[in-house]
């Protein structure tokens, strides 16, 4: 007896048009900021009316709420803690990097992943949700330092680096990556990780 073929369910339609809106939104709020962006721009955008948007948004500052929340939650899950869990620092401090590009790298649109960029710009959301997302991402940081500091605990970090500073200088590094590198150029996220990886690790680690 031949099968009938599978309908999505009126639930699963839901969840793809709350991700479609969060896409186009938050690639709305990088190219034309947040308080740029219209609720009618993000409508028309995924082909809804506005009271249409309304049915799946509450409003915008919730819509922004959501979309940084769902990249945080990729990052912890995605970076962070797989990185946690590498006993030996400098292999910490390598798949950390790795890991981080590749989710940054991760294509969303065609002009690479907005909600990275967007992540490292909270403006827009209230002052409690802003310092909530800002204690999470400082996460990143402190597996890095983390890893610097055993480092130089062990006798393997380079003379006169201050691990602070040289976590610092590694994020800025890895999070540039998604203001220059495009879907499809002439490297791969995987190459660019290699390279920055390289960069580090000579920078960081002693002869």
């Amino acid at each position: 007896m031949a099968t009938a073929p599978r309908t999505t369910s009126r639930p699963e339609k839901g969840v793809a048009r709350q991700r479609q809106i969060r896409l186009a939104a938050s690639r709305l709020f990088v190219q034309q900021g947040y308080d740029g962006t219209s609720m009618q721009d993000i409508a028309d955008a995924v082909g809804l009316t506005k009271p249409g948007l309304y049915h799946f948004v509450e409003s915008k500052e919730e819509l922004l709420s959501a979309i940084v929340d769902d990249g945080v939650e990729r990052l912890e899950r995605e970076v962070i803690e797989p990185a946690r869990a590498i006993k030996d620092p400098e292999a910490r401090l390598a798949a950390m990097i790795r890991l981080h590009v590749d989710n940054i790298s991760h294509v969303e649109t065609d002009v690479g992943n907005p909600v990275t960029a967007l992540v490292e710009n909270l403006i827009g959301l209230s002052d409690e949700r802003r310092s909530q997302m800002e204690g999470r991402l400082r996460q990143v940081f402190e597996v890095i330092r983390g890893a610097l500091d055993e480092l130089k605990a062990e006798g393997r970090l380079a003379d006169g680096l201050d691990p602070t500073v040289s976590a610092f200088s590694i994020i800025g590094m890895v999070m540039w990556t998604n203001r220059w590198r495009r879907p499809g150029g002439r490297l791969s996220a995987a190459a660019v990780a290699d390279s920055i990886v390289a960069l580090a690790l000579h920078g960081v680690l002693k002869d």
